[in-house]
């Protein structure tokens, strides 16, 4: 089962699956180069002017939608320049652009170090941290411009968003950090720092359902699920179609074994007009669990491929259809789905956010994953645990793929 992300991300985040590309928001701030003071010596203006050329070089590049040479202009300027903020800043995203995230991250890493203070820059080590999954130090940097926005709650009204280049308002900016931040500490195992994160928020907007929808989560994810149906059910009694209380109360009746009742919720997301493509996509797939489970092979291949079809970029979606093709013996169509999804996770925030009630069908899925990154040891290893546990389905598959797997054998 996948779990929700919360309702109010609407647009594409870092917890909405897959996560969102940052372009190059904010590049005509960052394209104004350094001034020169009025008593600086003519040598150093001189030797300025070739600082601002590179930035010349760089704009114009971009005008002519050259993103590689502007990035080679402005990779320049930093080796001259050490200290410019907004070189480093702009080098990361053109890096970002290319896919390039450890060196991106390094460039804003440099940056951030330049400028603790710079709530933009923050967002943008937090954001590459979450996409290469290092959830620890995701948390450091988002903890840093929670801090950040809470200063500037009294003296800002608005910011730009990093990832989406919209302008909030700085209360909804700080409220939805504040949550990302108890998603991160829960994501990199401090339930402790992800509790008092959740807290923090339910103490600013005790009005607003972030704070509960962020504990639950924290709860949910530290396997308390008394606790996370509690919040869930409170936030559904203001709120009776929140897409992420559904989709993850659902995850807890299945984890019950109730998949009647799990059913149920997951159909409530999908009979709900205004419910968002990713709650729609993750309740898809959710349910055709449901009917993987219960042996209805034919209706599951179909919400699942509906689950595809609604957001390719989930990859959930993919993840499922490749271990329904594995059990019904189709091993090369479920390898194949299998490494979509995988292309598609590359941080593993998917494989930490599903959870299976028992636990044949997670080492099925790692074995598939092991089996593309060319792990033969870790393959094994997981396909002869799924032979001998106790979900007899899985048992033919994994016959075949341990036999596939000797044949195999360096």
């Amino acid at each position: 089962m996948k779990m929700g992300n919360r309702s109010r991300r609407t647009r594409a985040t870092f917890l909405a699956a897959a996560l969102a590309t940052f372009g190059l928001v904010g590049a005509a701030e960052a394209m104004n180069p350094p001034r020169l003071g009025g008593t600086a010596k003519a040598t150093a203006a001189q030797k300025r002017t070739a600082e601002v050329d590179l930035w010349s070089v760089a704009r114009a590049r971009l005008a002519a939608n050259d993103r590689a040479g502007a990035l080679a202009a402005l990779e320049k300027q930093v080796v001259r320049h050490r200290d410019d903020v907004s070189a480093w800043t702009l080098v990361g995203d053109l890096r970002f652009s290319f896919e390039k995230v450890e060196p991106a991250l390094d460039a804003w890493s440099r940056a951030a170090s330049l400028q603790p203070w710079n709530d933009a820059v923050l967002e943008r080590v937090a954001r590459g941290s979450v996409r290469l999954g290092d959830w620890s130090r995701a948390a450091e940097a988002e903890g840093a411009l929670v801090d950040r926005l809470e200063q500037l709650l009294r003296s800002s009204s608005e910011r730009r968003e990093v990832t989406t280049g919209q302008v909030v308002s700085v209360e909804v900016s700080y409220r939805e950090h504040l949550a990302n931040l108890a998603e991160l500490h829960a994501l990199a195992g401090d339930f402790t720092s992800a509790e008092q994160a959740a807290r923090r928020l339910l103490k600013h907007a005790p009005q607003g359902l972030e704070g509960k929808l962020a504990l639950a989560y924290v709860h949910l994810h530290g396997a308390e699920h008394d606790e996370a149906e509690s919040l869930y059910q409170d936030v559904l009694e203001r709120d009776p179609t929140n897409p992420t209380a559904l989709n993850n109360l659902g995850n807890i009746l299945y984890m019950r074994r109730d998949f009647e009742g799990a059913g149920r919720l997951f159909d409530q997301i999908l009979s709900n007009e205004a419910a968002g493509v990713v709650s729609r996509s993750i309740a898809l797939s959710n349910l055709a669990e449901l009917y993987q489970i219960e042996g209805d092979t034919d209706s599951a291949r179909d919400l699942y491929t509906d689950a595809i079809e609604q957001l390719p970029r989930g990859a959930w979606g993919h993840m499922g259809l490749a271990g329904l093709l594995d059990l019904m013996g189709e091993y090369d169509a479920a390898t194949d789905a299998m490494i979509d999804g995988w292309e598609r996770d590359q941080n593993q925030l998917n494989r930490m956010n599903m959870h299976f009630y028992t636990p044949e069908w997670l080492w099925q899925r790692d074995a598939l994953i092991a089996e593309i990154e060319g792990d033969h040891a870790l393959a094994t290893a997981l396909w002869t645990k799924v032979l001998q546990g106790e979900v007899t389905a899985l048992h033919e598959s994994a016959t075949w793929h341990l036999r596939d797997l000797a044949a195999s054998a360096p």
